[in-house]
């Protein structure tokens, strides 16, 4: 049986009349993916585009997605089966428009998708957010979600998946926030199918449907994501791509062995440490694989990390299901992620920034929190993004651009400072977490 949330009635400021109408948001979302298509083609990076996604593109020949995992490559596709299906998109309408492989038009249309993402988020909102926070509350939502620079650095100029992922969570958020698990089943199945990471938002959606709407719920929820997935499988499996497919699963630990893949964490800091002040070789210093404690290794010492913060995390989310509650808790879930375990991306602090703007309204210090961490996801990509573009250019013409060690230098610098604004804001946000839930108006 539904049950209603009373938050709206609890927050009579989230629950006043939109701003301006609508208008706002739209707004912010059309300049997004206009000045996102004018970046589109100019800034990427050419790893993820070039040798990656427009290579298996190519693969496709604009027909048959699962040739993607069955070709072979300098670097295999390592990503679960929607991504395929919209490389093979790209590549039919490059083809039909007789476009270069990786041209301009190429480029914008690996980039679109997840640019109408962005987008996407603002009558998600708008229409999914009404009814459990209020008008004014939705409409602030939608204007962040728009608006958010880190997504749109994700989208308009690294050229990749991530805002497409967190548009996918926040669908499942708000169906959760309107009742409807099994809607928000669906919506994390076909997150599951973008990227493996999305897993981290499956224990705070469970805790917080079996405390509010029953464990008959819970079983329709998981049902609907096992269906999605099935049917985003299915064409794979069906060509005997299967267990290749399957490998973006199961092989995706591992992959890069490292304490942080440029992930600007505690983890960053300490192989800094041990390169500028020990002395380490930059190969030897990153490796999870040391020794750590006794037996356990640093990959060791970061997955248990990983499970005392998500313990932390969902005890919380047990005591204080409400509906922000769920919010800050699948939000935490992948800041926590970001922070704890090693082999951690740049991107991977994306979907934190994105979901908390869905309760943007129902706290100051959510709100602190999101500032914050919009600030530190937006570096993260930038600065990384920046080296990678740097990269390439002294590779392809090195008398035209500045030497490696004078660039990567100051973006390591700038880098350290993230990271440390990182570990504090991590570190504030544990403290608050209890009394922030506690402190959530009660949710029938």
């Amino acid at each position: 049986m539904d049950i209603p949330s009373d938050a709206a009635a609890a927050r009579p400021v989230a629950s006043a009349t939109r701003p301006g109408g609508s208008a706002g948001p739209w707004v912010a979302a059309l300049a997004v993916v206009g000045l996102g298509l004018v970046i589109a083609p100019h800034v990427y990076h050419h790893y993820d585009v070039v040798d990656c996604f427009l290579a298996w593109s190519r693969a496709s020949e604009g027909t048959r997605p699962w040739v993607i995992y069955l070709a072979e490559f300098p670097d295999d596709c390592d990503y679960p089966p929607v991504v395929p299906y919209l490389l093979t998109v790209v590549d039919a309408v490059r083809g039909a428009a007789g476009a270069p492989e990786t041209g301009a038009l190429a480029i914008t249309l690996l980039k679109l998708p997840s640019l109408l993402a962005i987008a996407a988020l603002v009558p998600l909102c708008l229409r999914g957010l009404r009814r459990p926070f209020g008008e004014r509350a939705a409409w602030i939502a939608a204007l962040l979600g728009a608006a958010s620079p880190p997504l749109f650095v994700n989208a308009a100029a690294w050229g990749q998946f991530d805002a497409l992922l967190a548009l996918m969570l926040a669908a499942a958020l708000v169906a959760l926030l309107n009742q409807r698990p099994a809607w928000a089943g669906a919506a994390l199945g076909a997150a599951l199918g973008t990227k493996l990471v999305a897993v981290l938002a499956l224990p705070a959606a469970a805790v917080w449907i079996w405390r509010r709407l029953g464990p008959r719920a819970l079983a329709a929820s998981a049902g609907a994501g096992a269906l999605t997935l099935a049917l985003l499988f299915a064409p794979y499996v069906a060509a005997g791509a299967g267990p290749r497919m399957l490998r973006a699963y199961s092989e995706a630990v591992g992959y890069y062995p490292f304490r942080t893949a440029e992930a600007y964490n505690g983890w960053y800091l300490l192989d800094r440490f041990d390169i500028a002040v020990r002395g380490l070789p930059a190969r030897d210093a990153r490796r999870d694989t040391r020794p750590a404690l006794g037996p356990l290794t640093q990959r060791d010492v970061g997955l248990v990390a990983l499970a005392a913060g998500m313990l932390f995390l969902m005890a919380a989310l047990w005591r204080h299901p409400t509906d922000y509650g769920l919010v800050l808790a699948a939000a935490m879930s992948f800041f926590a992620f970001f922070m704890l375990p090693t082999q951690v991306h740049q991107r991977y602090l994306v979907p934190a920034a994105a979901l908390l703007a869905v309760g943007a309204t129902q706290s100051r210090r959510g709100l602190l929190l999101l500032a914050g961490l919009t600030v530190t996801a937006t570096l993260n990509q930038g600065l990384d993004l920046t080296r990678a573009v740097l990269d390439h250019a002294a590779l392809t013409n090195p008398p035209g651009g500045l030497a490696p060690p004078v660039y990567r230098g100051a973006i390591r610098s700038a880098a350290s400072l993230v990271a440390v604004v990182n570990v504090a804001l991590f570190v504030w946000s544990l403290a608050v977490y209890r009394r922030e839930m506690a402190a959530a108006p009660p949710s029938r």
